[in-house]
């Protein structure tokens, strides 16, 4: 199972390679446009939605509103519903398993089809903005890092759990972790980009919010998977799971990362 992990992991990291550097806007529109199709064909696996005529139905309909979103181009509008969705996802988080207003299909089917467009939609602007690569590495380091940061930190110290009933594995020692290191490569991000302390401070905050969001998009797909008994989203990439497995920090991170950057006007 290691060589398929491996190679899996080297063809994934290739594609990223490429389609940041290589791609053009439209290209990588394009490729991200690709990977909201299947991730949409897995979310409605999560949704309840076993029929597969059904799923691939529901990947159509986030395609059709993808097309809909580019052709009104309310590509920033779109992301103005972002804070709901987490808010309201930390709230189902919280108060699991008491809580169960999520679990009709009807409510899943709803909420994945706004975090699958607005992923989209955010990586869309940031692909538009001068500064792309640098904040696109930033988010991506900041998902890696806080990931790495927590896995380390979690299985050192790890004692109080985050969230016991979602993820036991998961705990706020390896949180604080992932903060730490974070924390780090955005002092060093802001040295290097020559910001000033105030600029440093407020990125801090962004990057702050950004990590404890896509802890929360691991965790609410924890959620969905735990309801419908599922290990993996879908058996798509050998020794990974889905492709919502490998993006579900990216989903919550990456709308909240570009709207927070978008306001204060750094794309």
């Amino acid at each position: 199972m290691l060589i398929p992990r491996v190679l899996s992991a080297i063809v994934m990291a290739f594609l990223f390679v490429y389609a940041v550097f290589v791609l053009e806007p439209s290209g990588f529109q394009i490729a991200m446009t690709a990977v909201v199709l299947v991730a949409g064909w897995e979310w409605a696996r999560l949704a309840g939605i076993s029929l597969q005529m059904g799923r691939i139905a529901f990947a159509g309909l986030i395609g059709g509103l993808c097309y809909a979103i580019a052709l009104y181009d309310v590509y920033s509008e779109i992301l103005v519903i972002t804070p709901v969705l987490w808010v309201l996802a930390l709230y189902w988080v919280i108060n699991y398993p008491q809580q169960k207003g999520w679990q009709s299909s009807a409510t899943r089917i709803a909420f994945g089809v706004l975090v699958l467009l607005t992923t989209w939609s955010a990586m869309v602007v940031l692909r538009d903005s001068e500064q792309f690569i640098s904040w696109m590495l930033l988010l991506m380091g900041l998902i890696w890092g806080a990931d790495s940061g927590a896995y380390f930190s979690g299985r050192a110290f790890g004692k109080k759990k985050l969230a016991p009933s979602v993820s036991p594995g998961k705990s706020w020692e390896g949180v604080y972790g992932g903060l730490i290191l974070t924390q780090i490569g955005v002092a060093i991000f802001a040295w290097q980009s020559g910001f000033v302390v105030g600029s440093w401070l407020l990125l801090a905050i962004i990057a702050l919010v950004t990590v404890m969001t896509s802890v929360l998009g691991d965790l609410t797909e924890s959620l969905f998977k735990r309801h419908e008994s599922l290990k993996d989203s879908s058996r798509l990439i050998p020794g990974h799971g889905g492709v919502m497995d490998r993006v579900d920090s990216l989903t919550s991170a990456a709308p909240l990362f570009v709207l927070m950057l978008s306001t204060v006007g750094w794309i």
